[in-house]
């Protein structure tokens, strides 16, 4: 592993972020804008889940799951790009790897979260397992976010 970090960090993509001016500060700032209104579409799609019956928040997340995917993928291109420089230290720190373990748990809960959304519209009685699905991802969706500024105290 530390060998595809090391050669991820000397490439030419690597050498270009370190020596721009301006690339990794955009990246940064594109990051940190992106991952607030990724977070205010998840929001919005569990609190629909939190609020609403099944139907009434499939349709909600019908409108919004297009932006959160273009959210979702700013978030992965910048957090390439802000990792790329640097890849054999922040690969190695411990808050990155528990970032990347809590991203694969957020994504995770979004598939059984979908699966019992469709099964509560002719089951009432799994409403309160979609709704506690829709608590576990705001919280880990926050804890991403924490994580990620922690990647900096590591």
């Amino acid at each position: 592993m530390e060998g595809i970090l090391a050669a991820v960090e000397a490439s030419a993509f690597g050498a270009t972020m370190r020596r721009s001016v301006w690339l990794f500060p955009a990246a940064n700032v594109l990051h940190v804008v992106g991952a607030m209104v990724f977070f205010a579409l998840v929001a919005a799609m569990d609190v629909a889940v939190l609020r609403h019956s099944a139907t009434g928040a499939r349709g909600v997340i019908a409108s919004i799951r297009p932006y959160a995917v273009a959210g979702l993928l700013v978030q992965i291109v910048t957090g390439l790009m802000l990792l790329v420089p640097e890849a054999s230290h922040i690969g190695m720190n411990p808050a990155f790897r528990i970032k990347l373990l809590a991203i694969g748990l957020a994504l995770l809960n979004v598939a059984v979260l979908e699966g019992i959304l469709h099964a509560a519209a002719r089951d009432l009685t799994l409403l309160r397992l979609a709704r506690f699905a829709a608590a576990a991802s705001l919280a880990v969706w926050l804890a991403v976010a924490a994580l990620g500024r922690l990647i900096a105290y590591f």
